[in-house]
């Protein structure tokens, strides 16, 4: 299930794995997408919570305004989700 356009979540038998897209910037596979595992969780709640966190996270704390508007981005993203 895609999460906005650079997050995933998936799950098998054992874990629901949170993963983000990313781009590899040099060498010869510059430009290359692909998906990084950012953490493995029990139930998919806790991979959206795992989410919201790693968003407050990539904000790096630099101030509150940041971190507000990365957190209601990603509920928005949520949000539109067909759960």
């Amino acid at each position: 299930m895609n999460i906005g356009n650079k997050w995933k979540i998936e799950s098998d038998s054992m874990n629901v794995t949170l993963s983000r897209l990313l781009v590899v910037l040099r060498g010869e596979r510059k430009g290359e997408k692909y998906w990084s595992v950012e953490g493995y969780y029990p139930t998919p709640k806790l991979a959206l919570k795992g989410l919201v966190d790693q968003g407050v996270r990539d904000t790096e704390l630099t101030d509150l305004k940041t971190i507000v508007k990365a957190i209601d981005e990603l509920k928005a993203d949520i949000a539109r989700l067909e759960i």
